[in-house]
């Protein structure tokens, strides 16, 4: 690998200086950072509300920055919105600063060139139900869900799950075909789309040019303004 790992990141936004930051930084799939002056009192990976963190750790760094490139891929390609990528973009430099920090370049460097992305096992959320299967490329009937899809639904999904929305919305469940209900967003994203507003009744999904047709992906969990619920009629009491 000829390129530093900062020419490969480059340009390198950070917000805080790493001196700053203490010895364990824990980071979610969304690139939220946490910290506390007591870590070993917290395990490798736990969850605040709907925020699941992990230890960073050269391995995670090295996933991460594989879904970094896979946004920044969708981005170029005009399927992720510009100012959510520059977010996104902002949060890894600072995780990137801290961990060249920490680690050292070279401990890095191997982390980057041992990843097996589709196959590490990122931070799992979980809620009242089951845990949710961690949002790993799958296959549907209509086939293969493409790795830009997941990160443009990454991108996303901290603002959803802020809205109220599951994560097995988002990613699925499994399901055979975008009309199972099972599938989750990922599996209505075709090649070419971008996710436009996100709201906590729907999200919509703008198609390619020339169409750029604009529909929506609904949130079956909340009222939507469109049902009209309509209260049953009292019964009437016959005199007997």
């Amino acid at each position: 690998m000829n390129q530093t790992l900062e020419e490969q990141c480059a340009p390198s936004i950070t917000e805080v200086p790493s001196e700053s930051l203490p010895g364990c930084l824990f980071v979610s799939t969304s690139l939220a950072t946490w910290t506390t002056a007591n870590p070993e009192q917290f395990a490798r990976d736990f969850q605040i509300n709907d925020t699941v963190y992990r230890r960073l750790d050269p391995e995670y760094y090295a996933w991460l920055r594989s879904r970094m490139s896979l946004a920044k891929k969708a981005a170029t390609a005009g399927q992720l919105d510009a100012a959510a990528f520059e977010d996104l973009r902002v949060r890894f430099n600072r995780v990137h600063e801290w961990a060249v920090e920490h680690f050292g370049e070279g401990r890095l460097l191997e982390a980057v060139r041992a990843i097996r992305a589709a196959e590490y096992v990122p931070p799992r959320a979980e809620d009242d139900g089951p845990r949710v299967p961690a949002p790993l490329p799958r296959r549907s009937a209509g086939g293969h869900v493409s790795p830009d899809a997941i990160a443009m639904v990454d991108a996303i999904s901290e603002r959803a799950l802020s809205l109220g929305w599951r994560r097995e919305r988002l990613y699925g469940t499994g399901g055979k075909g975008s009309l199972d209900p099972r599938c989750g967003l990922v599996c209505s994203l075709k090649p070419g789309d971008r996710i436009g507003e996100v709201t906590a009744q729907s999200i919509e999904i703008i198609l390619p040019s020339p169409s750029k047709v604009r529909h929506r992906f609904y949130n079956p969990d909340v009222e939507q303004p469109w049902i009209k619920r309509i209260a049953p009629e009292p019964q009437k009491v016959e005199n007997s």
